[in-house]
């Protein structure tokens, strides 16, 4: 029984494509262990999870920028400071958080503008906010699955290790 691999890194190897295993050693061949081929396999699951865990991190990263404008925005729409400004905070609105133009005053000179845009963009950030809290979620999910996979990995190395001594015991 023979499997075909592909080398992913320096000493590491993965399956590539095929369901027979060599139960027995490394031959001639380059026949992998089961021992070699589930830490290869941890050692892949492990790598997928840190590319997911970079992805999100970085998705997270943008996201939380983009909130703390809009809330900054909102802050100034709130309490009038950014009146003379509002023309930047309605570009901001409409192209970054997507409000619609029909949503958002001509202008924030009364009370009653103001909260209107700030109810506009609490429509938008609001959705935000619960995609960055899922995205938190997912992060942690990813960052525990890595560590699991890191933990199998180096479980099976110690296996490996132990049974190898535990030969090389037997031959004296």
């Amino acid at each position: 029984m023979e499997i075909t691999t592909t080398t992913i890194g320096k000493n590491r190897y993965a399956p590539e494509g095929a369901d027979d295993i060599n139960l027995y050693g490394m031959g001639a061949s380059g026949q992998l262990t089961i021992g070699q081929l589930a830490l290869a396999v941890s050692i892949r699951t492990a790598a997928a999870m840190e590319a997911q865990s970079v992805t999100t991190m970085n998705r997270t990263s943008a996201n939380a920028a983009v909130l703390e404008d809009a809330s900054n925005w909102m802050r100034q729409i709130a309490d009038g400071s950014a009146t003379n400004r509002w023309s930047e905070a309605k570009a901001f609105a409409m192209n970054t958080l997507g409000i619609p133009a029909t949503s958002l005053p001509d202008n924030i000179n009364s009370y009653d503008k103001r909260m209107q845009a700030v109810t506009a963009f609490k429509g938008q950030v609001d959705p935000l906010v619960q995609k960055q809290q899922q995205a938190m979620i997912d992060l942690q999910t990813y960052v525990n699955r890595r560590d699991v996979a890191y933990n199998t990995g180096s479980n099976i190395v110690r296996t490996l290790a132990n049974s190898m001594a535990g030969e090389a015991y037997n031959f004296r």
